[in-house]
């Protein structure tokens, strides 16, 4: 089993090599990441990029609707082409399915 060298003995064998060499060693760095790639990494994280579609959603939601229908629902979800809606009362659950249902479809088409 390789013993682990500790971090004190490592910074005075750095410190050896550079006053005999007389040049300072040249500093260990993590190799380099695209920036592009850990800032839309980072946004996907926290969910920035779903939230402004939502945002999207919401509005036009609210603008295609008729006004009784939008005060009682609202979109809570939109991923993959499907909208998740919340219902307050089960008569506008039972209007949106049955009879409003091709309407929506076409109008967010």
């Amino acid at each position: 089993m390789p013993r682990k060298i500790s971090s004190h003995k490592v910074h005075l064998k750095r410190k050896l090599l550079e006053e005999w060499r007389g040049l300072p060693l040249p500093r260990r760095t993590k190799p380099a990441k695209s920036l592009s790639n850990e800032v839309g990494s980072a946004l996907d994280s926290l969910g920035v990029g779903s939230s402004i579609t939502e945002s999207d959603i919401m509005s036009a939601w609210n603008e295609m609707m008729p006004k009784v229908i939008s005060e009682n629902t609202r979109p809570t979800a939109f991923q993959n082409g499907y909208i998740e809606i919340s219902v307050l009362q089960p008569s506008i659950l039972y209007t949106l399915d049955r009879q409003m249902k091709m309407d929506i479809i076409k109008k967010f088409q």
